[in-house]
């Protein structure tokens, strides 16, 4: 007979407000606590979602204890909950950091997670080591408008069959119409974990907050994480949060999001950067930038010229204007380019273009 997967136990803490709130804990070591992202972490990761139970997973196996908790008013947490503000949603992350009585951990989050984590940040810096925000956003107007969470968002759901063809077709959006059954999977997760009207609640109140302010008031080491394959992310707005939070590290990850396992680059550089304080293959900012830019780090293997090489590629450029622009020979870009399409597994310069966009490095030049 098959074997039944086995889960950690589900606990609670009361928040000030006394709204109950699910979290566990797996694995042993030093704590990184996880600030909820949309429909739950405990309810996504006992429904085997890939990017909430394989990093998981992946982490506890390489000595670290993860925590993670269901945001109010979703998953196993306190249902009906009428206040779903970033202040309350940090007091949630509270609460559970006081359950635990944690000195000290390192505090991760992502995509809406990831807001909850830099305010939590910015409020108790005395208690972070380390911030990990994974597709992280600064303006919830921005972040509802990326064209598959708009189309997602804006979908009126006045029923339950409204509500299960809408699940359906956020998870298909969700796995890019690639895993048909992990896609349902998905679309039943979603319906388990709330209802319309409280999701559509938690979308508003998301979509109202603005971190700008908050930003330059997070002095811990902070790495963000930019998922070319995340649908709900991108590039600027990860940008816009490495720019704005003092000495981040940017790094972009390749391999599949949400529609497979392969998140050998997430937890490759959280465990990295929580280890040493840094990321591998930095790739600076151009000269004259301010001090405390963020770095990027490139996936693959690639190096910064190489990578200055591929955004020109994908922006069409030919080989002899791109060697104008850098101001080298145009032998140069050529070798330059045989040695990145090897790194990438590219034919020509369509496979190299379809790679920058997958990876994020369509953006202007550095």
């Amino acid at each position: 007979m098959p074997v039944e997967p086995t889960f950690p136990a589900i606990q609670y803490a009361k928040a000030s407000d006394d709204v109950n709130v699910a979290y566990f804990s797996v694995g042993g070591g030093r704590p990184i606590v996880f600030a909820s992202n949309i429909f739950g972490d405990v309810h996504l990761y006992r429904r085997a979602w890939p990017h909430v139970h394989d990093i998981t997973d992946r982490l506890a196996g390489l000595g670290w204890r993860v925590i993670r908790h269901d945001h109010r008013g979703m998953g196993y947490s306190d249902r009906d909950v009428s206040d779903l503000s970033l202040e309350a949603r940090v007091n949630d992350v509270r609460a559970v950091v006081n359950q635990l009585d944690l000195k000290r951990f390192a505090l991760a989050g992502v995509s809406i997670g990831a807001a909850t984590a830099m305010a939590y940040a910015a409020r108790n810096q005395a208690l972070i080591s380390h911030l990990v925000l994974i597709s992280p956003w600064v303006s919830g107007a921005r972040l509802f408008d990326i064209p598959d969470l708009r189309v997602a968002a804006s979908t009126p759901v006045t029923g339950e069959r409204e509500w299960k063809v809408f699940a359906n077709m956020l998870g298909s959006v969700a796995t890019a119409f690639e895993d048909p059954e992990l896609g349902r999977q998905i679309a039943s997760a979603i319906q388990e974990s709330t209802d319309p009207k409280g999701f559509a609640a938690y979308n508003e109140t998301s979509r109202r907050m603005d971190l700008t302010d908050l930003l330059p008031q997070i002095a811990v080491p902070c790495l963000v994480i930019h998922e070319p394959g995340f649908p709900f992310g991108s590039f600027e707005l990860c940008q816009q949060v490495a720019s704005g939070i003092p000495n981040a590290q940017f790094v972009i990850v390749g391999g599949k999001s949400i529609a497979g396992s392969m998140h050998e680059g997430h937890v490759t550089a959280i465990d990295q950067f929580l280890r040493s304080g840094t990321v591998t293959q930095s790739i600076s900012v151009a000269s004259g930038s301010p001090a405390g830019a963020p770095r990027f780090i490139a996936p693959d293997g690639l190096t910064p010229r190489e990578v200055e090489v591929l955004k020109r590629v994908a922006a069409g450029m030919t080989n002899k204007a791109i060697a104008a622009e850098l101001g080298v020979a145009v032998p140069t870009v050529e070798r330059h380019l045989v040695n990145l399409y090897t790194k990438i597994g590219a034919r020509g310069r369509a496979d190299a273009t379809a790679y920058a966009v997958r990876h994020g490095l369509d953006a202007p030049p550095l």
